[in-house]
């Protein structure tokens, strides 16, 4: 597999995770909104999750790359 299938499957991974995690951020600001009192908290709320969602992006890619190249040789 070349690496520019490697790379295009990362990027469309990317695209995917900024998508979700917008809608995500959407609606749990929606229904949380008066839990955000201030500047400080909104931050480190967006902050932490957007940690936690890149983590997680990453290790799924690595995990799925790799299951990518042992299917196909």
């Amino acid at each position: 597999m070349s690496s520019n299938t490697i790379t295009l499957i990362f990027c469309l991974g990317g695209l995917t995770f900024l998508v979700n995690w917008g809608f995500l951020m959407f609606f749990y600001f929606k229904d949380n909104s008066n839990n955000l009192r201030n500047t400080l908290t909104l931050i480190k709320t967006l902050l932490l999750c957007l940690i936690v969602s890149t983590f997680g992006v990453l290790v799924t890619g690595i995990l799925f790359v790799s299951a990518l190249m042992f299917s196909h040789g």
